[in-house]
Parts: C-alpha cells; sequence; structure tokens
C-alpha cells in the first residue's frame, strides 16, 4: 500500500546592510502539521548583537509565516 506525505519547506534569511545574519529553515508535513521542525542559525554574531530588535522581528515574521503554512496545510486537510 503506497502512502505519500506532504510536505512544505520554508526558508529565510535575515539580512542588516546585506550581510547574512541568520538562517532560518521549517518543515510542515501533513501529518504533523503543528508539530513543525525550525531550525534559527545565527551566522554573524556581532552583526545580531547589534541589531537584536531588527532580527528578532525577522525571526517573529518567519514563524508567523510557518503558522500561516500550518494553518493552510490543516484547513486543506479538513476539506479533503
Amino acid at each position: 500500500m503506497l502512502k505519500t506525505t506532504k510536505s512544505t519547506a520554508l526558508t529565510g534569511t535575515s539580512t542588516i546592510d546585506g550581510n547574512q545574519v541568520i538562517y532560518l529553515s521549517a518543515n510542515i508535513t501533513s501529518e504533523s502539521a503543528g508539530n513543525t521542525t525550525m531550525n534559527q542559525s545565527i551566522t554573524n554574531d556581532a552583526l545580531y548583537k547589534a541589531n537584536l530588535k531588527e532580527c528578532r522581528a525577522d525571526v517573529q515574521a518567519f514563524q508567523q509565516s510557518i503558522w500561516d503554512a500550518e494553518d493552510a496545510m490543516i484547513a486543506e486537510q479538513a476539506d479533503a
């Protein structure tokens, strides 16, 4: 029996003056929407510390993107 799983991968970067400060990634699967894997890697510690407010706003915006994708996936499952 074939079983398939739909997944959505999201990636993002937080940049300051054209320099990457944070790399973000997430994976959402149809079986575990709401149990998403998210990774955050600070790639420029000095810029991160100097720009905490902007960097944290970017992380928060990325989190919202994850929630939006989860909501869409859950709604799609409900319609199926």
